[in-house]
């Protein structure tokens, strides 16, 4: 009976490791954009990704962002690691914004009307930072370092400006928060499963706000959620693509529907460099890392300062606060700079051929139709795939292998959303269901972990389902 009794604590110990192990690598894969690790490693894969989105891309794509990337204090990165990016920034701001009182949406409201000439300079600040970064990128100009230094300044400060805005919002909302608020949000943060499945107020706003207005009062509430329910530790965590997010990553994820993996994306512009190209990237890697450990170091003070606002607001110190703010300016756009110089220099050794394939890949991002009506079914079929295997060929989504006619949300190996599984009901994916899914996988499916915004084309989504049948 003893060594049977070993036996089976041996087998259970081998079982759990190797669910352990599965875990293991989901959470790797997660980790590449949301866990906020800085090491050599992860540097060069968030610089090989600009690199490939700045070469080949355009200054209008550089000045793209999504909404929440500024100031960018409040914890949401941490909570899209930790749920496995079954958070959605959308959806727990509107779960928030529904539970919250007229009182509490009225704070968020004037919260947003006060940041909007703050972001503004912001964003004119930003644009003026971008025009000295492509002129050196497409020119060689020699950068104005007494003009940049003083940007930067300005940069840090209203970033920083727009964050305490909203922090003293959140602050005051908190004192208002009953019980039975605090009861949902723990179980929001607990569960964002829950808030998905609420997400049937899309579109719904206070007060008479602009589209632009409109999306920031919602990503306030989101903020403010995650601030509210985190810790510190969540609050430091950044995303990968921080500091210096100067560089048109951003605009390609918008224009694949957010099928663009930047881990992905990084080895396919790394096997394109020769070995000086390569070299390059690997010797500002080096020079970057001790500024990101200075960014984040001012962040974090930064963020401490900010916390008095909750917990000690006498103790508050404005002057201090802008300090650091400035600072912070100064070390992101520091970093810009040993980026951009080195993409300059990537950019002038590159052979014809390298050019031409590296806008091979980024066509497989970015949808032209005007090439795809060139192509046949399966040429077709075969480059729109190519915006779902940047997660599912990993642990982020089910495999895709045999997925048409399989039943709905049946793979063992996969933990599916609330929402996908009670979409499922027995089904399978047959094309009805592929067509119908694939159009808009977030309206047809409020909820769904799957981020990727849809494909229009009826044509395109046609070639995509006869691809899908044949992977066996």
């Amino acid at each position: 009976m003893k060594y049977f009794i070993i036996v089976l604590v041996i087998l259970g110990s081998l079982q759990i490791s190797g669910k352990d192990k599965k875990q293991k690598n989901t959470r790797a894969s997660i980790q590449e954009e949301y866990s906020g690790e800085r090491d050599a490693k992860t540097i060069r894969m968030a610089m090989a990704s600009k690199a490939f989105s700045w070469l080949s891309g355009s200054p209008a794509d550089n000045e793209k962002l999504s909404v929440g990337k500024s100031a960018q204090f409040f914890g949401f990165v941490a909570l899209r690691y930790t749920s496995g990016r079954a958070a959605k920034r959308g959806s727990l701001g509107r779960a928030f914004e529904a539970i919250a009182t007229e009182k509490q949406k009225t704070l968020m409201v004037d919260a947003v009307e006060q940041e909007a000439e703050v972001m503004k300079l912001w964003w004119d600040c930003r644009s003026k930072i971008l025009r000295h970064l492509e002129n050196h990128l497409y020119t060689g100009q020699v950068f104005n370092t007494k003009e940049l230094n003083a940007l930067a300044k300005e940069f840090g400060y209203l970033n920083g400006k727009a964050g305490l805005i909203e922090a003293r919002a959140f602050a005051k909302l908190e004192d208002s928060l009953s019980e039975s608020h605090w009861a949902k949000m723990k179980n929001f943060r607990k569960n964002p499963d829950l808030a998905n499945s609420q997400d049937n107020n899309k579109g719904k706003k206070s007060s008479n706000l602009s589209r632009e207005q409109a999306a920031q009062y919602e990503d306030l509430f989101a903020k403010c959620f995650t601030w509210l329910t985190g810790s510190m530790k969540d609050n430091q965590v950044i995303p990968l693509g921080q500091p210096a997010q100067f560089f048109g990553f951003v605009s390609i994820r918008h224009k694949s529907g957010h099928g663009a993996s930047r881990g992905q994306i990084s080895k396919s512009f790394s096997k394109l460099l020769n070995h000086e190209q390569s070299q390059l990237l690997d010797k500002s890697v080096a020079e970057l890392q001790p500024w990101i450990e200075k960014f984040i170091k001012q962040r974090n003070a930064l963020l401490l300062e900010m916390d008095k606002l909750r917990n000690s607001p006498g103790s508050f110190d404005a002057s201090v606060y802008k300090k650091i703010s400035e600072e912070l300016g100064l070390i992101e756009v520091k970093c810009g700079l040993i980026e951009a110089s080195c993409y300059h220099q990537i950019r002038k050794m590159m052979s014809d051929n390298q050019l031409a394939k590296m806008m091979d890949i980024r066509s497989n991002y970015i949808v032209d139709q005007e090439q795809m009506e060139k192509l046949n079914t399966v040429e077709r079929g075969a480059k729109l795939y190519n915006l779902c295997s940047a997660c599912h060929n990993k642990t982020l989504a089910p495999s895709l292998t045999g997925v048409f006619d399989r039943k709905i949300a049946s793979l063992k190996n996969y933990e599916y959303s609330s929402a996908i599984q009670a979409y499922a009901k027995g089904a399978s994916w047959d094309e009805v269901k592929l067509d119908h899914f694939l159009k808009a996988p977030t309206q047809v499916v409020p909820g769904t972990k799957m981020a990727f915004q849809g494909i229009l084309n009826k044509d395109d989504r046609t070639a995509l389902i006869e691809y899908l049948k044949k992977l066996k």
